[in-house]
């Protein structure tokens, strides 16, 4: 009998211990590119927004919105900078824009030098700036580019946020976010345009949705699209860009030139008390043999930014929570 109560003991043992295994390290864990991070990665006492990553030897600068005060505020608002080599430990914050700007874009290498595209806000009507960088850590005053962009018929709130630049060959992509009326919800909304350029200095552009818009409403989106990034996967363009305003989520389309999209739908990801209320404005890039995700969570009113990864660019998977 004794020996028979030992038996089951060991067994009951050795289950448990084999079921902690299974739960406390999930096999994804193992593969993760940044090991030791968790979610939120960065946070602050203020709200971090509209994250963007430059991919560099030694790690990433990450660049954001700052937003630290009253919405309306235009001191409220600027773009900060920090590096990280494991989503760990940040070299300390450092803002690169004077106040009044928001929503930085992944910096792209455009004749011979870093263009980071972002926008004027809250100050209304916003426009479209950018800033030059010889090495991603020291960027140029503010300019304009775009400005046509607040004539456009179907901008009728004469505005343009939220750039995101793309050079395919020797065609400078500005895919943007201007402001329209949803005539069948009687409301207001953001809506996708599109437009190119040759021209080194960003001055000469052509706007290839002059007369709607690239992606509109729909009964998913009722209040429109907003931040999105864009990115080669294999012979297709991906675009991840967040959808909703009241009730944001991230969704997924896909593109062989560019200029002609396919809307496939939300793309799943799994709830976290730091996107609790809603997500969006994401940023991938391509580390080792994965697709990571930078990503802008929302709780309780406050923003913070957290890590996804992918082996395919279409299906998701967070990274465990602090």
């Amino acid at each position: 009998m004794l020996m028979k109560t030992k038996y089951v003991l060991l067994s009951r043992s050795l289950l448990a211990l084999a079921f902690a295994a299974c739960v406390s390290t999930p096999a994804v864990a193992q593969n993760w590119a940044f090991p030791d991070a968790r979610n939120p990665v960065l946070s602050s006492d203020g709200n971090l927004r509209d994250p963007a990553i430059l991919r560099t030897n030694e790690g990433c600068f990450i660049y954001y919105s700052r937003y630290f005060g009253k919405w309306g505020n235009k001191d409220a608002w600027s773009l900060g900078m920090t590096f990280t080599k494991d989503f760990v430990h940040f070299e300390p914050e450092k803002e690169i824009t004077p106040k009044g700007f928001a929503s930085p874009d992944g910096p792209v290498y455009w004749k011979g030098r870093w263009v980071m595209a972002y926008c004027s806000y809250p100050v209304q009507p916003s426009r479209l700036h950018f800033s030059t960088s010889p090495d991603g850590r020291n960027w140029s005053a503010p300019q304009s580019f775009l400005d046509e962009i607040g004539k456009l018929p179907w901008n009728t709130q004469h505005r343009a946020i939220d750039p995101t630049l793309v050079i395919d060959g020797d065609v400078l992509h500005c895919f943007f976010i201007a402001s329209g009326h949803n005539p069948l919800k009687n409301r207001g909304g953001n809506l996708l345009g599109h437009a190119i350029t040759r021209d080194p200095e960003l001055k000469k552009w052509e706007i290839l949705t002059p007369e709607t818009p690239l992606i509109g409403f729909s009964e998913r989106a009722p209040d429109g699209v907003e931040n999105l990034t864009i990115f080669k996967n294999g012979p297709e363009w991906l675009m991840i860009l967040s959808e909703g305003l009241a009730k944001q989520h991230i969704a997924l389309a896909s593109s062989k030139d560019l200029e002609h999209w396919n809307l496939e739908g939300p793309i799943s990801v799994a709830r976290q008390k730091w996107i609790g209320t809603k997500f969006g404005a994401p940023f991938v890039w391509r580390e080792g043999s994965h697709w990571m995700m930078i990503l802008m969570g929302d709780a309780a009113r406050r923003t913070t930014l957290g890590l996804l990864q992918s082996e395919d660019g279409r299906k998701w998977e967070i990274m465990p929570e602090k």
